[in-house]
């Protein structure tokens, strides 16, 4: 007898596995009672690989995935942050998420780089240079000191725990393990464009080409309201369909980490970066993003602009923006509020 107790997908990118994924939770995960509603999991493990992780976007308009968010959360990330005050900016619910409402307990990026008292991503590149077939650089997110305790003490815990790298022939692969993850906001959300860019940072460290990336989630769930509003959900592959291509996020990666943390502390810094990212990508993205804001709240820095000229600024900025794939999310998220 044979049966089926691991649920495996190989798909492109993450554009291509949300159709696929959510119609599979519907068909044969198990309805279940949660603290916050009722949700579809999946009775077994879930593994999915990614064949080309730098296709990070997710451009499904039923789905209506935030691009500001997911890509300054993943900046935030890499430059070791748990703060309230900085990705609260990009979402306002992610204070709900705070112990204190100052900092985030199981920040990823601080427990990348600060958390243990060391840069784990220092040591992870320096093992990867000093040992190409390494099989012991393990990342951890997780902390059983903080994290495993008696009772349910914080709000926020590390779902993604662990990540495995593997260089090979030039070419670096990528593993995340992760406790429980929602499929919707998490797995098929911004995960796969946090754990995308830190592969990339990786590779452009030790001058390898990305790899594939894989998520093994341990428990896999969807909430049936979220599930419902996406009836009719079909593939909306752009990168497929419109040849879009991602471009090279870290072009000088030796002075990155500086470049960064001078735009999260000065982010109107007149600053000459060598990474392109920050002029093409980054501060375009960060502009437009603050004029929706301004134009949706009413104020204005000068008081004769009014709401269409903000909005139009705001798509001016999304216009900047040189990676294609970017551009053309933030441009659609805009225009379906506008």
């Amino acid at each position: 007898m044979v049966a089926r107790t691991l649920n495996t997908y190989l798909v492109d990118n993450v554009t291509e596995a949300l159709p696929l994924i959510v119609e599979d939770i519907k068909l044969h995960g198990n309805l279940i009672d949660t603290r916050n509603g009722p949700a579809y999991e999946f009775p077994y493990p879930m593994v999915i690989t990614y064949r080309k992780p730098r296709e990070r976007v997710l451009f499904c308009p039923i789905r209506d995935a935030n691009p500001f968010f997911h890509f300054m959360e993943s900046m935030w990330l890499l430059a070791g942050r748990k703060d309230v005050h900085w990705i609260a900016k990009f979402n306002k619910r992610m204070k709900e998420y705070s112990d204190d409402g100052q900092t985030f307990h199981g920040s990823y990026g601080h427990r990348w780089r600060h958390h243990f008292d060391f840069d784990q991503l220092k040591i992870v590149v320096d093992r990867l240079r000093k040992y190409p077939n390494d099989r012991r650089t393990v990342l951890t997110m997780w902390d059983p000191r903080s994290d495993l305790t008696p009772h349910n003490g914080h709000a926020d815990l590390p779902c993604n725990t662990h990540v495995y790298f593997k260089l090979r022939d030039g070419v670096l692969d990528m593993t995340v393990c992760n406790r429980s993850n929602d499929l919707i906001w998490g797995a098929l959300g911004a995960n796969v464009v946090h754990m995308s860019y830190l592969q990339e940072y990786i590779a452009r460290h030790v001058e390898a080409e990305v790899g594939t990336y894989t998520q093994f989630t341990n428990n896999l769930h969807a909430y049936k309201n979220i599930l419902d509003k996406l009836e009719g959900l079909q593939e909306r592959n752009l990168y497929k369909l419109n040849g879009i291509g991602p471009t090279v996020t870290f072009s000088f990666i030796e002075t990155f980490d500086k470049e960064l943390q001078q735009f999260m502390n000065y982010p109107y810094g007149h600053v000459n970066y060598q990474n392109g990212v920050f002029e093409e990508l980054v501060i375009p993205m960060y502009d437009a993003w603050f004029c929706w804001q301004d134009a949706k709240t009413g104020y204005t820095e000068y008081q004769e602009d009014s709401y269409n000229e903000r909005v139009d600024e705001a798509l001016n900025h999304c216009k900047r923006i040189v990676d294609e794939d970017w551009r053309t999310a933030c441009i659609e998220w805009l225009e379906r509020r506008i």
